[in-house]
């Protein structure tokens, strides 16, 4: 029954409304704390961060990291086939 509990909780919660960043700039402008907006500005960035580049048709997105930061670039398909080839 406790299980129970939890999952509706979890449920309940995961349906909570979220503000759109539009709605927490209205607010911020309004009480001039802009704490809640850099948050959701930060969330956002990390999330592009993680996903990499998005490349156009016929490109591949290829990253290397460099001391825990990750650097990605568009290479076409036909250049990385011709580095992978090349290390057979």
């Amino acid at each position: 029954m406790k299980c129970m509990g939890l999952l509706l909780l979890c449920f309940l919660l995961g349906c909570a409304p979220v503000s759109t960043l539009e709605e927490l700039e209205a607010q911020a402008y309004v009480s001039g704390d802009w704490s809640e907006v850099d948050k959701r500005e930060r969330m956002i960035a990390r999330r592009q961060a993680r996903q990499g580049p998005s490349c156009p048709s016929g490109y591949i997105a290829y990253c290397e990291k460099y001391a825990g930061a990750a650097r990605c670039t568009c290479v076409s398909r036909d250049a990385m086939t011709g580095i992978l080839a090349a290390w057979r």
